[in-house]
């Protein structure tokens, strides 16, 4: 789902990895935070607001893929792919 207001990747409304990136003083810094196989309870609204996205959910890889997957896993995919 690509979504003009709000960054990060979402799996419908649920967003799974926020990007970002951020320039200072000639110096810029990019990043990802994407959500594998943690604990979701913590983003009710009550506790954490995810990114301020209070009509959104989020997700993780392991719930939209129905099973558990390692970070270990994610890591070794993704040092593959970025080098």
């Amino acid at each position: 789902l690509r979504d003009s207001i709000n960054s990060g990747v979402f799996v419908d409304d649920n967003k799974i990895c926020a990007v970002g990136l951020s320039a200072s003083k000639w110096v810029t810094t990019h990043g990802f935070a994407l959500n594998v196989n943690c604990d979701l309870s913590y983003f009710d609204s009550s506790i954490i607001m995810p990114c301020g996205l209070e009509e959104r959910g989020v997700t993780s890889m392991s719930k939209e893929l129905g099973s558990d997957i390692s970070i270990d896993e994610v890591q070794q995919v993704l040092l593959q792919c970025f080098q």
